[in-house]
């Protein structure tokens, strides 16, 4: 029965790829009422939300009443009791069970029944199959443990889809030495992780072969990480933006419009106090998973900021276009004025500073900043300083800034590397 419904799914996916706009809002909304009567009906913690806030199932029809749904955030799903946001009659043992990477600080349990778990994940295979990559192309993935693969699947088994891993938690020079030996294909892993990969074959020399694609998930991948991927292999990285929420939820259009929603398995909403903003307005990336009957997840923040495209696709699919992410909502920095910064601004401040091999800023407090560099071999003297300045100028109001030299930048506990990170409380951001 797993086999049977792998591939339907992998079938299932390929055809709604090809769907016309108007056939993919018709499937989206009949997947939505589904998903609401059905968390209405044998999930508490819905049934308390849509009556406290006069809903019924009938009132949703398609994706224009989602707004009448209040926002759900983490820390409601992770406060409630299990009986209170699994679907009664699922039993939670015949589940696939999965954490979110935690890169919050806290991790949350997730439930999926084994169906819609599979139809989900091969929502992963479309972008590969989009960019060209085969079935046979062999892959190797910088990963965090938490993601390890601890058995084959069938399809691996037969030479398909084959993926090595090897803990982003390891030296550098060992994930090296590991691509060195098997030969890969494709290389895939966190996009901060190859980043770290790329200045480093840019140091020491190149991999031997040079990937044929490079496939970054999880991490945000600004213009100037891009540049150095491309400088030291050679290749465009395909963005994956995913989330164990959801599955895949976006990627790289190979035109370069910007990011394919998978809308067949995931409606992506970006509000604002929870309303949606027009296209091209940034926002919180709220997301209602339609393949979530275990444990619905049904407009849900995922505390990531971004931006729909106004634009309509030029290659051809009809998957609506993300324009852009543009990080966690906890990468946002506030200033003394109240203006907020987006990550994107501190990748543009930093991007001519020569110097330094990588950074971190970090907001602790209100009106202050500490920027962590690691100086490169050709570092200036006096950078510190000259970084300080640079930084001030470009903030435009008088702020606290901090510059402190280390030797390395530390990873976040789930192995990701963040360049912005904000402590402050979160009814300060």
């Amino acid at each position: 029965m797993k086999v049977l419904n792998q591939v339907r799914g992998y079938l299932e996916m390929k055809r709604q790829g090809r769907f016309s706009s108007a056939r993919l809002a018709e499937l989206q909304a009949a997947r939505l009422r589904r998903l609401v009567t059905w968390a209405y009906e044998r999930v508490p913690y819905y049934r308390r939300l849509f009556e406290a806030n006069g809903l019924g199932p009938d009132g949703i029809r398609d994706v224009s009443d989602l707004a009448k749904i209040p926002v759900t955030i983490k820390a409601q799903i992770q406060g409630a009791e299990p009986d209170l946001v699994m679907a009664r009659g699922v039993d939670p043992e015949r589940c696939v069970s999965l954490k979110t990477s935690g890169a919050t600080g806290v991790p949350l349990r997730l439930y999926f029944t084994k169906r819609d778990f599979s139809r989900t994940n091969m929502n992963w295979f479309r972008p590969q199959l989009a960019w060209g990559l085969s079935p046979f192309h062999t892959q190797l993935e910088v990963t965090g443990p938490h993601n390890f693969i601890p058995r084959k699947a069938w399809y691996q088994r037969l030479g398909a889809w084959k993926r090595d891993q090897i803990s982003v938690f390891r030296p550098v020079e060992e994930w090296t030495a590991l691509w060195n030996r098997l030969k890969p294909d494709v290389l895939w892993g966190y996009s901060g992780s190859l980043v770290l990969l790329a200045l480093h074959s840019l140091d020491q020399g190149p991999l031997n072969p040079q990937p044929k694609f490079v496939v970054g998930v999880s991490d945000l991948c600004p213009e100037p990480d891009r540049e150095i991927i491309r400088k030291a292999f050679g290749r465009e990285i395909i963005d994956l933006y995913g989330a164990a929420e959801t599955g895949c939820l976006a990627w790289t259009c190979p035109a370069g419009e910007g990011s394919h929603i998978n809308s067949d398995t995931v409606i992506v909403q970006v509000c604002r106090d929870g309303k949606p903003v027009p296209a091209g307005e940034s926002g919180n990336i709220i997301v209602t998973n339609l393949l979530s009957r275990a444990m619905p997840i049904i407009r849900y923040d995922l505390g990531d900021i971004g931006r729909l495209s106004p634009k309509p696709p030029v290659c051809g699919r009809a998957l609506p276009l993300l324009e852009v992410i543009e990080g966690r909502a906890d990468g946002v920095l506030q200033l003394p004025s109240g203006r907020r910064l987006s990550p994107m601004f501190f990748y543009g401040v930093m991007k001519p500073v020569q110097g330094i091999k990588a950074w971190r800023v970090v907001q602790e407090e209100s009106g202050a900043l500490t920027i962590l560099v690691v100086p490169d071999r050709n570092a200036p003297s006096g950078l510190n300083d000259r970084l300080r300045l640079h930084v001030e100028e470009r903030l435009g109001e008088k702020m606290g800034v901090e510059v402190v030299a280390v030797e390395n930048i530390p990873l976040d506990p789930s192995g990701k590397v963040r360049a912005v990170i904000s402590r402050l409380p979160e009814k300060e951001r």
